[in-house]
């Protein structure tokens, strides 16, 4: 038999190896050391079959047949991009891996001559996270934005005198040339930090759960933060602009009442024509809700679409902010969200610090989210905080 395996082929080999399998669960000794020198032969038999194999197809590529494989695979071969990288599940995991350890060798390989150096690019899922959030952040993400480095500064009309009427042939007055005054707005970026801490359970959650824990407690919060960094500035700009600040016009009133909206749409300049309301929710469905004309009909109004409500006051669009006050002291902003700027100096994603030490006795893990942007008022007149509760 062992003559007879030197010349068998691999068909033959798998048969036998079967027939082997059989007859070892009742050889006995002697005929065990017989079927081991059988597999050992068939063994070898199957290494000079491989070797003749690879000779067959290096003759094969020698004569021309090569090229035709080369082609076909070439044509086959998927063409690997930044973006393709990006939404693979691979790159997905290894980003998880980067932002657990703050090693981003992995990210850094799988990327190999797509990106050199600079900051590890996020994959396409953390990408929709990001707009994601933008558009949960309602005020921010309707501001106009830019990407300044360091302090930035705004001109804006201060003073201007009006444009005038002229007869052809007539003589043109010497005083009727205009005399525009600018302001300049300063506004310097600050960070808005979040951070959590990552425990033993959320530190073994695997790629795209692990982001999508992390995206959620961390960035839907900084946008949050920017909403109201956006409120307050317009709360702490000057009744009457100056040459550097833009001016925010007031109302008090006793109580929201049926025309306070009114009211503070009169008080906004004709620029100003695209108007929302900013309010606390409570005041919005405890108060507004309850508010009628003097015709008895409400005067808010919920529109939905797609099962997503918008809600509206006058006719005026409500954006909800709860740091604004409620109740008796209600506050309500309205304006044109196109008079504020939030700037970026370093893009519009939020950055993301690993530190794995700070806690390590605890064997946690502290993520920090950081979005470094200067936001405030721009333009003169496109705002009016009411206030209620002013005496009467």
């Amino acid at each position: 038999m062992i003559e007879e395996i030197k010349s068998f082929t691999a068909e033959q080999i798998e048969s036998r190896s079967a027939e082997i399998v059989e007859e070892i669960k009742t050889a006995d000794e002697a005929r065990l050391a017989e079927l081991q020198a059988e597999i050992e032969a068939m063994e070898t038999r199957k290494k000079e079959l491989e070797i003749e194999a690879r000779k067959a197809d290096m003759i094969a590529v020698a004569q021309g047949a090569g090229k035709v494989i080369e082609k076909m695979e070439e044509n086959n071969k998927e063409v690997r991009t930044l973006e393709s990288v990006k939404a693979s599940e691979e790159y997905v995991d290894a980003y998880a891996e980067y932002l657990k350890t703050g090693d981003d060798r992995e990210c850094r390989a799988l990327m190999t001559d797509l990106v050199d150096g600079g900051s590890v690019p996020t994959p396409t899922i953390v990408d929709d996270f990001i707009n994601t959030a933008w558009e949960n952040a309602r005020l921010v993400s309707r501001v106009r934005h830019t990407s300044i480095k360091g302090t930035a500064k705004y001109p804006f009309e201060y003073s201007a005198t009006a444009a005038f009427q002229h007869t052809e042939g007539a003589e043109v007055a010497s005083n009727t040339e205009e005399t525009l005054v600018l302001g300049t707005v300063s506004i310097e970026p600050t960070m808005i930090k979040k951070w959590i801490t990552i425990t033993d359970e959320v530190l073994a959650l695997k790629g795209q759960a692990f982001l999508d824990y992390v995206f959620d407690e961390i960035e839907e919060r900084i946008m949050e933060k920017a909403d109201s960094v956006l409120v307050a500035a317009i709360k702490a700009a000057p009744a009457s602009a100056t040459t550097s600040a833009a001016g925010v016009r007031e109302l008090d009133v006793a109580t929201i009442d049926a025309t306070t909206i009114f009211q503070a749409l009169a008080k906004l300049v004709n620029a100003a024509n695209q108007p929302v309301a900013i309010m606390n929710k409570q005041t919005y469905f405890n108060q507004i809700m309850s508010l009628t004309d003097l015709q008895g009909r409400p005067i808010y109004d919920i529109v939905s679409a797609n099962g997503k409500p918008s809600y509206y006051i006058n006719g005026v669009e409500v954006i909800f902010d709860n740091t604004l006050a409620t109740g008796a002291n209600a506050e309500i902003i309205v304006g044109d969200l196109r008079g504020a700027i939030a700037n970026f100096p370093d893009g519009e994603a939020v950055k993301f610090v690993n530190d794995p030490y700070s806690l390590a006795e605890q064997d946690k893990v502290k993520i920090v989210g950081k979005l470094y942007t200067g936001i405030g008022v721009v333009r003169d007149g496109y705002f009016c905080v009411v206030t209620a509760g002013a005496s009467a």
